[in-house]
């Protein structure tokens, strides 16, 4: 164990707590506690035995994680990227990974996708500003401003996104970059 905080060990957030900030930072999380579990949403690739005969919704509702159901047959994949316990036997310590197939996920899965998009869309309801909305962005996901670098880095990267949609079309830049934003390391683990 590191003893020195100064180079404190790096800890990857479990996937349910990645989901959660996600739902946070998108404005979706329903923080009510209690109530019965929401279905699983069912993807075209989850098929099999036991398969339910109605999908939940790809948000789970907005619920958080622990309110979702867990059906065996039927697991999240975000949850299994990100090394969540199988529901087949007890395990004691959850196993801490880092490979490719959770960086695919955070940049393929659909609910990633989702919340992207509607934390886009919350920032350019809440922001007149680029910049204000730049630095808004990184304190919702990093809880820090942005540096001046990163700043420049992300304006840039709107200008470019801008030029591959129409006009009209604005809201998608800002949906790349919350996606982004999503994918970077820090918001993944913590120190």
């Amino acid at each position: 164990m590191n003893r020195k905080l100064h180079r404190a060990n790096l800890r990857r957030l479990e996937g349910e707590a990645i989901r959660d900030a996600m739902l946070q930072i998108s404005g979706r999380l329903d923080t009510t506690m209690y109530g019965s579990g929401v279905m699983p949403h069912l993807t075209p690739f989850m098929i099999g035995r036991g398969r339910p005969g109605a999908s939940g919704p790809l948000d789970g509702a907005g619920r958080r994680s622990v309110y979702l159901a867990v059906r065996r047959n039927f697991l999240n994949p975000l949850f299994q990227a990100f090394d969540s316990p199988v529901p087949f036997t007890t395990i004691g310590r959850r196993s801490v990974s880092n490979v490719p197939a959770q960086a695919l996920a955070m940049l393929n899965n659909p609910f990633v996708v989702q919340q992207a998009e509607l934390w886009a869309r919350r920032i350019l309801a809440e922001q007149a500003d680029d910049v204000d909305r730049i630095q808004s962005m990184y304190q919702m996901a990093f809880a820090r401003p942005a540096q001046p670098e990163e700043l420049a880095a992300a304006r840039e990267f709107l200008r470019t996104q801008a030029t591959q949609y129409a006009a009209d079309d604005s809201g998608r830049a800002w949906t790349d970059l919350a996606h982004v934003l999503f994918n970077v390391k820090e918001f993944v683990w913590i120190p």
